[in-house]
């Protein structure tokens, strides 16, 4: 059955090469031997580069493809195509991470999908293609949709634990077989590994990154803008967190607001911003807080949660109750004015990795 597959993904990319080559003239493809005993199939492309010089593309097709042996079929690969041609990894879809970790092995790549990258001297080809059209069964599509989102945040506001997947499912609140998908895609991208059937990360700033890096959640949540006669910040927080208590309204501060009584590195915060259940509850707040809707100049912002992971690790600080770290470091970064240059500060001050 494997060889099956291996023979049809390489009529695949032999057929698709003149399409997934863009600036390449595509001159022959054939199948060739597998290099080593770790390779599972070889294809030869010989392509025109603009310049006329003609290029040999050493592939080495898989059909199965994880990021936690990528590295080191890239690494042997290298080697073994040294004096054969320019040495490529294959495959139906190659992720980000799989391209990142070919990449710094030194070694070029091409999928079906349209992922591409070619590096030979003064010629230099890349073409990225972050959606997969052949979706592993059994595999979330990603890592960071809203309800995945919840395992990587629990995993990442505890980097050292060995998490047993019941133990995941529970703290973040997903079925047992959702949480059991996103470990082994976790582990797949080699962003976490086994150890006697638990999960432990060995990757949390890269998987950290990988998430900040992910496109803005379309259509983005909701945010209410009011202006409150409390202009002073660190007492509207507390006249906020008063009301919580008073009338039982959920809520935790984000953004500048919330860096302010953790790790402060911004001065001056303009807006408190927090995140609140649901826009039912708004008029609860404006009444209690004397809110005024504003179009411009707003200095009490409430945001409504997208999804139940913005209140994991939810805690109070000198009376303020604020979100998790992980989900107040991504907050930061999306913010334009600086928001990155604290959002760094929080980390290295409290995320530590």
């Amino acid at each position: 059955m494997k060889t099956q597959h291996l023979t049809k993904l390489n009529a695949e990319l032999s057929a698709a090469a003149p399409r997934l080559l863009p600036s390449l003239r595509v001159l022959r493809a054939t199948a060739a031997p597998a290099l080593g005993r770790s390779s599972e199939a070889g294809l030869v492309i010989e392509a025109q580069a603009p310049t006329g010089r003609v290029h040999r593309l050493w592939l080495d097709v898989r059909t199965e493809a994880s990021p936690g042996r990528m590295a080191e079929a890239a690494r042997r690969l290298k080697t073994a195509a040294a004096t054969r041609g320019y040495p490529m990894i294959a495959s139906r879809f190659l992720s980000a991470r799989m391209r990142q970790l070919v990449r710094e092995a030194g070694v070029g790549y091409l999928d079906l999908a349209g992922n591409c990258r070619v590096h030979i001297g003064d010629l230099y080809i890349e073409k990225v293609v972050d959606h997969n059209p052949f979706p592993r069964r059994g595999r979330p599509a990603s890592l960071f949709t809203p309800i995945s989102s919840r395992i990587v945040r629990a995993v990442l506001e505890e980097p050292k634990r060995l998490w047993q997947v019941q133990e995941l499912a529970s703290a973040a609140d997903v079925s047992l077989g959702h949480a059991s998908a996103v470990c082994h895609r976790l582990s797949d991208e080699a962003y976490a590994e086994w150890a006697q059937r638990r999960l432990r990360l060995r990757q949390p700033a890269l998987l950290l990154d990988a998430w900040r890096e992910q496109p803005a959640p379309a259509p983005a949540p909701q945010t209410l803008a009011y202006y409150s006669f409390e202009r002073e910040s660190a007492r509207l927080m507390r006249r906020v967190s008063a009301a919580a208590a008073r009338h039982h309204l959920r809520h935790a501060m984000t953004s500048f607001a919330a860096a302010s009584v953790i790790a402060p590195f911004v001065r001056g915060v303009s807006a408190v911003c927090w995140y609140i259940d649901d826009a039912l509850h708004a008029d609860r707040w404006v009444r209690a807080l004397d809110l005024r809707p504003v179009d411009a100049g707003a200095n009490a912002l409430m945001t409504i949660a997208p999804d139940a992971g913005v209140w994991y690790r939810a805690h109070a600080v000198r009376g303020v109750t604020v979100v998790g770290s992980v989900q107040l470091y991504l907050d930061l970064c999306a913010e334009p004015s600086r928001g990155r240059e604290q959002a760094e500060f929080l980390r290295q001050k409290v995320l530590k990795y």
